[in-house]
């Protein structure tokens, strides 16, 4: 996942991220009055934790990549005592976090220790954390499995993910090291069921797990640790994408199928010319839309064309025949061969 896109699913601009969730808080917080030294300063920091927002994602993660036991005391502990409030000592040390390079790498997502250390905190005392992993030796942060594809690292809200029957679903890692029998792939912290095949690692969710994961819009992070060496490499982030509303159907019925579509094109061509020529020579369709079943095909004229449904949330469509199409409009249509549903898109306008 590109960083603009991984920022923009937190809800989070990068520019100035370091200092978004202080100056987010309410004026009454005793953090804006208390010095790191004075009585009530850890007190204070714990009311700042619970005030922050938008850790529900990013806290976990500092949480099992900072491996602190009680990150508020850690990061309290770590506060310059200058007479100033705690969250001027807090600035200064997420200034100086970055001046000595003292920062978290999430997917190309760069954060100072100092805020790992409080969305940890939050994340602990809005209760969106245990402290599981914590109790054995920590993990350390090694790229030690060369992985050359991975996937799914996209879903739609409700839909089951590389679907493998009595609602699981999971993941898939095309690996060029060995493997062992103590390596687990991990999503948000939690154990996958894993297994390994030449070349492979596949890690499937319970159903249980897997609602609870797509019930709503997020970025989950996937991660392989070898728990015999205690290493831990990041693999990614699935990010679950808000389904969009159904369509609308010619009858004025919704589509039990069909998402509401979005861009299409070539809407116009010449005859004889390849609209978006293809490397095969043929011409082609593409079509954004939010879901549609892999049973869907689109149709020209009455003429059911070669189909791919994408994970990308677009369909695509080869046209075999342009060269015969003489002047005038053919109507296309999305079908689902399962249900029989039919979805129109436009018509192409050949001149």
């Amino acid at each position: 996942m590109k960083r603009r896109e991984f920022t923009r699913s937190l809800g989070y601009g990068w520019v100035g991220l370091n200092l978004t969730f202080l100056v987010g808080c309410r004026d009454d917080n005793p953090a804006f009055e208390v010095g790191p030294g004075e009585d009530g300063a850890v007190a204070a920091l714990e009311a700042l934790a619970r005030e922050l927002k938008g850790v529900e994602f990013a806290g976990p993660v500092c949480a099992r990549r900072i491996e602190s036991v009680d990150p508020l005391a850690d990061l309290h502990a770590s506060l310059p005592e200058t007479g100033q409030s705690l969250i001027e000592a807090l600035r200064l040390r997420i200034a100086d976090d970055f001046d000595n390079d003292r920062i978290v790498d999430i997917d190309g997502w760069k954060i100072s220790t100092s805020e790992c250390l409080l969305m940890a905190g939050a994340a602990s005392v809005q209760g969106l954390t245990g402290q599981g992993e914590l109790a054995e030796k920590p993990f350390v942060e090694e790229d030690f499995m060369e992985i050359e594809l991975w996937g799914p690292d996209r879903t739609l809200q409700g839909e089951v993910f590389n679907p493998i029957g009595n609602g699981r679903g999971g993941f898939w890692l095309r690996v060029a090291s060995p493997v062992n029998g103590s390596m687990r792939l991990r999503l948000d912290g939690r154990d996958l069921a894993t297994h390994f095949e030449p070349g492979v690692i596949t890690g499937s969710l319970d159903p249980d797990f897997m609602q609870e994961v797509i019930s709503q819009p997020g970025v989950h992070e996937l991660v392989l640790v070898d728990q015999s060496r205690r290493l831990r490499q990041a693999v990614g982030f699935l990010e679950v994408v808000e389904r969009p509303p159904m369509a609308t159907l010619p009858d004025g019925t919704e589509s039990k199928v069909f998402c509401e579509p979005g861009n299409w094109g070539p809407q116009a061509s010449v005859v004889g010319e390849a609209f978006n020529r293809q490397p095969d020579g043929s011409a082609g369709f593409w079509l954004h839309i939010g879901c549609a079943p892999k049973s869907a095909v689109m149709v020209l004229d009455g003429v059911e064309l070669p189909t791919t449904v994408r994970s990308d949330m677009m369909i695509t469509a080869r046209v075999e025949h342009f060269a015969s199409l003489e002047r005038g409009q053919y109507p296309l249509v999305l079908l689902d061969r399962a249900s029989g549903e039919k979805l129109p898109i436009g018509s192409l306008a050949v001149q």
